[in-house]
Parts: structure tokens; C-alpha cells; sequence
């Protein structure tokens, strides 16, 4: 599956497996998306794969806020657009599904942080919601579940 920025300038390549989507909600992912919420999936890091740009790319890191984990962002320099990133701590990367060149084959499955939503956003009913963090049992699967 490949992704792209908005200029063109950066290129990836992911490999076939991804989580399903969730809409965060926080004021944090609003400001580094401008939209409503960010469609985050995730895949194992050794799947992504730079096909062209990685110079164009740079990192921002957030101080954290109240608890972990840390709030890092990857975008290109030229145009903007949310690249893959590092989720620290872990052998995952973030994707926002928006930068996809095609149809992940994932659909969203929750939605998470509603008690920051958007004054003018509605949520629909669907996904799955939670006024914050989802609790453990409602956790992204695990390393293993990529074997």
C-alpha cells in the first residue's frame, strides 16, 4: 500500500497489514490536522518503507501533557501533509489515513478523546466511542497479532 504528501515530494510504501482506523478527538491531533479529529492506524515499523523524499521530512514532539505516551508528528516540509511517524516506545508506526494513495482495507472501529471534540463537530454513533483514552480491553492489537 502506498501513501504520499501533498506536493509529491515524499513517497512511502507500507506493507499490507494496518490497524483498523480510529478518529481521535484530542485538541492535540485537531491542531496537527485542522480537521475534526486524526484517522490514525497503525502497521509494524519494518513495513514502511521510504520510496522517495525522507530529506523533505521533518518531526515534531510535543512536550507531554498529562501522561504518556509522547506526542510526535512527521510531516513534509514542503507541503504540510502528515507523514508515518515513530509511535516512540513501541514497533509501530503512525499513519493518518488521509495520506494513503488507496484503500487501506481497514475501516474505522473507534473513536476516542470525544470529551475534547470540536465545538461544531457531531459525532456520528458509530464507530465504538470513548470520552478518552479507551480502556485496556479495547486495546490496538499487539506485535504478535501481526505474525
Amino acid at each position: 500500500m502506498r501513501g504520499s504528501c501533498l506536493c509529491g515530494g515524499v513517497e512511502f510504501d507500507v506493507g499490507e497489514k494496518v490497524t483498523p482506523i480510529q478518529f481521535c478527538h484530542a485538541a492535540r491531533c485537531q491542531k496537527a490536522t485542522g480537521g475534526a479529529f486524526a484517522p490514525e492506524m497503525a502497521a509494524p515499523r519494518e513495513s514502511l518503507r521510504w520510496i522517495r523524499g525522507e530529506d523533505l521530512i521533518s518531526h515534531y514532539e510535543a512536550p507531554l501533557l498529562e501522561e504518556p505516551p509522547p506526542y510526535r508528528r512527521a510531516f513534509c516540509r514542503v507541503c504540510g501533509s502528515p507523514l508515518p511517524v515513530e509511535q516512540t516506545g513501541t514497533d509501530f508506526v503512525v499513519i493518518l489515513a488521509g495520506v494513503l494513495d488507496s484503500d487501506p482495507g481497514t475501516r474505522p472501529f473507534r473513536q476516542i478523546f470525544l470529551s475534547q471534540r470540536a465545538a461544531w463537530f457531531a459525532p456520528p454513533s458509530e464507530p465504538r466511542s470513548f470520552e478518552n483514552r479507551p480502556p485496556p480491553e479495547s486495546r490496538l492489537p499487539t506485535r504478535e497479532d501481526f505474525k
